[in-house]
């Protein structure tokens, strides 16, 4: 004869071990999971940004709680955009929110004789929207569809080191 009352304590630890082992499986398998951040052009679609903001050469990151950014470039860029000359650093800093830059460093313009710093940039009603100092200049949103290729030319490289800024 069994005797029944004995046998619950186990079955319960029987239980407890099962739902543990269990458990173990569910963390272990979630933790080992790779983690597979959004690129830079997929994070630019999240924020409501126009992909060619940037050079295709961008594609590390660091993207903080805050909105706060540092984003990585291959290499400093020089591209043509519009008519004006703007030049990407290795390294951009600032704040992302959906639909705008604040706090921009890294990207400058070139006005007449002079390297400006693009401190913001705002897209909304079909306009990109660039800061740069107290001026703000529009451009239609369909001007950016592809990434400007870089060219790295003695002359925004040198800029470039010697941070140039009004």
């Amino acid at each position: 004869m069994v005797n029944m009352a004995a046998a619950a304590p186990i079955r319960r630890r029987r239980r407890r071990f099962l739902l543990l082992l269990l458990l173990l499986s569910l963390t272990s398998s979630t933790s080992t999971a790779p983690y597979d951040p959004p690129t830079v052009p997929e994070l630019m679609d999240r924020f409501g940004l126009p992909r060619a903001l940037l050079p295709d050469t961008a594609r590390r990151y660091l993207l903080h709680d805050d909105g706060s950014f540092e984003l990585f470039l291959d290499d400093g860029c020089e591209v043509e955009v519009a008519g004006y000359s703007v030049l990407y650093g290795i390294k951009l800093s600032g704040a992302v929110a959906p639909g705008s830059v604040t706090g921009l460093e890294g990207v400058r313009v070139r006005v007449l004789f002079v390297w400006v710093p693009v401190t913001g940039v705002e897209v909304g009603g079909g306009v990109v929207t660039l800061r740069v100092g107290p001026v703000r200049k529009s451009f239609p949103v369909v001007g950016f569809k592809a990434s400007p290729r870089c060219s790295t030319t003695g002359s925004a490289m040198a800029a470039a080191a010697a941070d140039v800024v009004v």
